[in-house]
């Protein structure tokens, strides 16, 4: 029985997934399987790995239904304990889950990630400015993930770098199918939100291919569905969260003694987005107010007694935005 499930998960990337298996299989510990996952794929990618000669290895095809559906699929059929994941054209340096088994198995961390070596198309180094996403450290030690964290800074966590129990992921739930490109945000949203612990290992244990204009997720298209993507988590994030909630993860944003109704609580994440530095989601705050204190007489005369009225609020707004420029 292996212990290490690789979750492989691919779509036209022919240049790129022997490598990318090769990389799993050749790990420098005992107890892998590597489970390939070819999300309707149509350049003979598949055929390349039903081509790799190793008992270890399988592979499963499906019709293109996107990255969390075939992550889900792959997760699914692991017979390992643990489960580890890595993009098709990307690729796992020997001692990555010998690193990760020894935390998440110790109990340090519930899941782990590293902060990868960035690869170009032919594999050569490239700079942490290519994608500075990734680079977060704090002093080269290895990073405790929080929930305000995430949701101030946004993604900057390497999914093809995870790794974690087969029975987090039970506990979590699959991964959204409605999501193409930040499916791995709002699961660890979703995994913060559990109580699990989620770490970023300061060395580079997973190389993350970044490819040309034409090749990569740099497109047009892209963009605009980062863009309706991140909304929609922003919009949600705090959906499940009650007031001692906001408090343990939020409680230096809510300086005022809310109780826990509705009202109060939907005041408490009105503050929250004003304060975060982008305005397409500070301006979540607004909405929030608006509809609030439209309809309840309650959390008005509440709202009017600690001062936030609307001209506060605007006010603090622009204020925090003329510092932030």
């Amino acid at each position: 029985m292996p212990i290490v499930s690789f979750i492989v998960t691919f779509y036209q990337q022919r240049p790129f997934i022997e490598r990318a298996i090769r990389s799993a299989l050749d790990q420098n510990f005992d107890g892998i399987e590597v489970i390939a996952v070819d999300d309707g794929s149509t350049d003979g990618s598949s055929t390349l790995v039903s081509n790799i000669d190793d008992p270890r290895l399988k592979l499963i095809v499906q019709d293109n239904r996107g990255p969390s559906l075939a992550a889900n699929a792959g997760i699914e059929a692991a017979s390992g304990e643990y489960i580890a994941l890595l993009g098709g054209d990307d690729v796992a340096l020997p001692d990555r889950i010998s690193r990760q088994h020894d935390l998440v198995s110790r109990g340090y961390t519930d899941i782990a990630f590293d902060v990868p070596l960035l690869i170009d198309e032919n594999g050569l180094p490239l700079s942490n400015a290519a994608y500075p996403a990734f680079s977060r450290r704090e002093g080269g030690q290895n990073l405790q993930v929080s929930l305000d964290v995430l949701f101030f800074d946004k993604n900057f966590l390497c999914a093809p770098s995870a790794f974690m129990r087969k029975s987090t992921f039970s506990e979590v739930g699959p991964f959204n199918p409605g999501l193409i490109q930040l499916q791995d945000f709002e699961y660890w949203i979703r995994c913060l939100k559990k109580g699990f612990r989620l770490d970023v290992i300061c060395d580079g244990l997973t190389a993350y291919r970044r490819l040309t204009k034409s090749r990569n997720l740099s497109s047009e298209v892209y963009m605009n569905r980062i863009l309706f993507e991140e909304d929609y988590i922003m919009r949600r994030f705090f959906d499940d969260l009650d007031m001692p909630s906001l408090r343990k993860h939020f409680g230096k944003y809510i300086p005022f003694q809310f109780g826990d109704s509705f009202g109060e609580t939907a005041l408490a994440k009105a503050l929250i987005y004003l304060y975060h530095r982008h305005y397409a989601v500070s301006n979540m705050a607004f909405e929030i107010l608006i509809d609030i204190l439209k309809d309840d007489a309650q959390t008005r005369e509440t709202a009017t007694s600690v001062g936030l009225t609307m001209p506060v609020i605007f006010n603090e707004m622009l204020s925090l935005r003329r510092n932030a420029d």
